[in-house]
């Protein structure tokens, strides 16, 4: 603590100018454990003979006296908001007295507005770096006060690696019987873990969708920045991931840390509540963006599950003060960080829908993507990592198997089969691995038989309506997809009947061609019959296209709805489920193919599906049926 108190202030000269009678110094970035060791440090070493450091100075007489002021820290390595409000109380009648003040501050510690306003601004602890570590070997491992610098210099890991060094890693180096055994000691533990999951890089994750290509871009452009031919003012330095669960967005923020070869920072919104009440939450908040700006190089800031901050736009109160406190807090901590160059924030969520707009804008995110379930050959590229020995062919046929299913799961059935393996002493195969898939799995050819066909309906259709393109189509274990443009483009009421009757198209494929439905149209929020309801009572009560005429009725509640409402929304579904049924009708054939097809391959991107539905006119669909 010492050597980084000394390299703080640069000079004695520089350590004197703060013991001017008047002077105020505030130094900041101290682990909150550091606090009482800074003081001693400073009190012992650093002040002049005959002066002395005190946390309550006497108001007049002694003239050699430092009031050296710092929160106490709890015992578990944090510092309260308890002890900052007594920190600030500590502050004021210090202010008043004729007595050069010193201010100690810890990571994330945050004054009011109106003292951080009246001190200097604060002065940051110098990090961990090669000269600290150098003078440390120095005094610990040389009885002359001397070591070969020239030696031990190059063993010594980076700068950036030694100031995002912990304690325990220095203290275990520090027990190595000379310099030189230190500093391999401390570059081996403070090396990146070449074989964990969470140091994967993009080419190893294999990804080609828009998000991953925005992760090799963001990778290129911090190349860029770091050897000066762009400005950070150029680049886009921020991305939102949004996906269902488990379909990578950890792995990819990690993998572009990786690739940049730069540190991460990782914390998330649960970690930064388990800390305890509002008060904490925002130190532990605001710990983790000072951890990535004082990296002192290029970083990554990782904010997982950001939407469990809440937003302040809906009608649900409960709480609104928490949510309230925390989002401003988020907002402040994140227009911070887009002032300070160098790191990449990237935050992840499952519910965009459920995040704060004012976190969502450009500025604060510049760029939005999804990331969707891997397609064929992201699955054959995580199979080959998996399964280096097997033939592509094999690789390809297992391939299918696992479509539609997310790379966590994935990963997760290849750890259960390879264990299951070695338990029986055998190796693991790609055909034994599909044979265990496919016997855990029994019926499905019906199944999955009615999902094809469900989703050709919403494809051929959409091709009918003119929403296109359709850019993929999906076989699913828990169902099945279809990615297509929006029907509507100027929010005329043709085009919100289309829209409609696209949503509803899968359910009237399941009646022509099967002879009943399934519950496939229904169940969540996001299934068909649910986006149906919502867009066609919008129609009607809030885009004054409806029924309703000019009136804007709001949002509807939908357990509220009264029984004509009911009996509306059911005749209007019924009604656009009628003419998608009317529109398929003269492509049976092409959806029994098609669904045949689908059912072989499992996923069709937009060129595998461009031959099917090129031939479709779209100028062939009849009006919507009164």
């Amino acid at each position: 603590m010492a050597l980084r108190l000394a390299a703080t202030f640069g000079s004695q000269e520089r350590f004197r100018t703060a013991l001017d009678r008047r002077a105020c110094t505030v130094v900041t970035g101290f682990e909150p454990m550091q606090l009482a060791s800074a003081g001693t440090a400073i009190g012992r070493l650093f002040l002049p003979k005959d002066w002395t450091s005190y946390a309550y100075a006497p108001r007049t007489g002694e003239t050699a006296v430092l009031q050296l002021l710092r929160p106490t820290e709890s015992g578990t390595n944090k510092i309260t908001e308890p002890a900052i409000a007594h920190l600030e109380a500590d502050i004021l009648p210090a202010l008043a007295r004729p007595h050069p003040l010193m201010i100690l501050l810890p990571i994330g510690a945050r004054l009011s507005s109106d003292l951080s306003r009246a001190l200097p601004p604060a002065i940051p602890l110098a990090p961990i770096d090669r000269e600290i570590i150098l003078a440390l070997l120095a005094q610990t491992h040389s009885a002359t006060g001397k070591i070969d610098r020239t030696l031990v210099a190059p063993l010594l890991p980076g700068d950036a690696r030694l100031a995002g060094m912990d304690m325990a890693s220095l203290m275990s180096a520090l027990r190595e019987p000379n310099a030189p055994a230190v500093a391999c000691k401390l570059a081996a533990l403070l090396a990146p873990m070449a074989d964990a999951s969470s140091d994967m890089t993009l080419e190893e994750i294999g990804g080609d969708s828009p998000a991953h290509q925005a992760a090799a871009d963001i990778v290129s452009d911090l190349a860029a920045w770091r050897r000066g031919s762009a400005r950070w003012s150029d680049l886009p330095h921020s991305l939102m991931l949004t996906g269902a669960p488990g379909t990578g967005k950890s792995v990819l923020a990690r993998a572009i840390a990786a690739t940049a070869g730069v540190p991460i920072v990782e914390a998330t919104l649960g970690n930064w509540q388990s800390a305890g009440h509002l008060g904490d939450m925002l130190r532990e908040m605001r710990r983790s963006f000072a951890q990535a700006i004082r990296q002192k190089q290029p970083s990554v800031l990782f904010i997982d599950e950001i939407d469990a901050a809440g937003s302040r736009v809906g009608k649900d109160q409960h709480n609104a003060n928490y949510r309230a406190n925390v989002i401003d807090a988020l907002l402040t901590q994140i227009d911070q960080l887009t002032r300070a160059e160098g790191v990449i924030l990237i935050a992840a969520t499952n519910h965009p829908e459920a995040v704060d707009p004012a976190i969502l804008r450009p500025g604060r995110f510049d760029l939005h993507l999804s990331l969707p379930l891997p397609t064929q050959a992201q699955i054959r590229h995580m199979l080959h990592r998996a399964l280096p020995e097997e033939r592509p062919e094999d690789l390809a046929a297992l391939a299918l198997a696992f479509s539609g299913q997310t790379p966590a799961a994935i990963d997760a059935r290849l750890r259960a089969a390879r264990a299951a393996a070695r338990r029986a002493g055998d190796r693991l195969t790609a055909r034994a691995l599909r044979a265990m898939l496919h016997a855990t799995e029994p019926g499905r050819a019906g199944y999955d038989r009615r999902i094809a066909v469900h989703e050709c309906g919403h494809a051929i259709v959409a091709t009918l309506l003119g929403a296109v393109p359709v850019r993929r189509m999906q076989i699913a274990p828990e169902g099945g997809s279809t990615s297509r443009a929006s029907a509507i483009h100027e929010g005329t009421a043709p085009e919100f009947e289309d829209e409609l009757t696209i949503i509803l198209a899968g359910r009237a494929a399941e009646r022509l061609l099967l002879g009943s439905i399934s519950a496939g149209a229904g169940g969540s929020a996001d299934s068909d019959l649910a986006q149906a309801s919502a867009l066609q009572l919008q129609f009607d009560r809030e885009f004054g296209l409806g029924c309703n005429g000019n009136a804007w009725l709001g949002e509807p509640d939908m357990q509220q709805l009264s029984s004509d409402d009911r009996d509306r929304l059911r005749a209007k579904l019924d009604q656009f489920e009628r003419r998608a049924r009317a529109l398929l009708a003269p492509h049976r054939d092409l959806i029994e193919r098609l669904a045949d097809h689908l059912r072989a391959h499992r996923d069709l991107d937009e060129t595998a599906l461009a031959p099917w539905l090129s031939d479709i006119a779209a100028d062939a669909a009849p009006t919507a049926p009164s």
